[in-house]
């Protein structure tokens, strides 16, 4: 029974060991690669608009200062706990691979590997009333960079190999809170004017030469990325 408890504790000790080498191989920066610092609190007011929709971004990105770990590359994915959510939408994208929640509750990006600097894409949609206007409310929610693993799963039926990842420890957290009081100035509009489309991606991440029906995201030359529905 001693031998059995002993290796339990040597065997907790190392995952928590394992999940601490993880902490600050991936974290928040913004545009510039700024780093935003592990437990941070955002406020994010500055409204944007996105083809028909109003929208706070947090401005956020993905930046990779450590991507092996005893010799393993690993990747990364967002994983998003919105613990508030007046109205509307949370939306959130890794590598131009999107989604969206629009409850309360725990949501996970796709996972990979992530070898520069990389929009988030994520921010608040507001919902809207009969007349179309944004309605004023707030949204707060958690965001945890995850470092992971991709596991061989071996091959399947067509003797094409299959693949999982695996959550090997959180490197960086923190929280944005948007706040919409009716009064703020939308911007964006202008700023966009002049830009030009650096790319243009589907929600599943595919690469688009055009617009397509549904969910456009678009990366523009002044560093912003726009999503519309078509």
């Amino acid at each position: 029974m001693k031998k059995i408890f002993t290796l339990f504790v040597a065997l907790f000790c190392s995952v928590a060991m394992f999940a601490q080498d993880t902490k600050g191989m991936f974290e928040f920066a913004d545009k510039n690669g700024n780093v935003v610092p592990n437990g941070s609190t955002l406020t994010k007011t500055e409204v944007e608009k996105s083809g028909t929709r109003l929208q706070i971004n947090t401005g956020l990105f993905v930046k990779p200062v450590k991507t092996e770990l005893n010799g393993e590359k690993l990747g990364a994915k967002l994983r998003v706990e919105v613990e508030n959510l007046d109205h509307g939408t949370i939306q959130y994208c890794l590598l131009g691979s999107c989604s969206a929640a629009s409850e309360k509750g725990t949501f996970n990006s796709t996972s990979d590997f992530v070898d520069k600097l990389d929009d988030l894409a994520t921010e608040w949609f507001m919902g809207t009333d009969k007349e179309g206007k944004a309605l004023k409310g707030e949204a707060t929610v958690k965001l945890t960079l995850v470092a992971c693993k991709k596991v061989s799963l071996g091959l399947d039926e067509l003797y094409i190999e299959q693949f999982e990842w695996k959550e090997v420890g959180d490197c960086s957290s923190i929280t944005v809170k948007f706040v919409y009081d009716g009064t703020t100035d939308i911007n964006g509009v202008a700023d966009n004017a002049n830009a030009t489309v650096v790319a243009r991606y589907a929600a599943d991440g595919t690469r688009l030469s055009a617009p397509q029906k549904g969910l456009n995201i678009v990366k523009l030359s002044n560093g912003k990325t726009v999503k519309y529905i078509k």
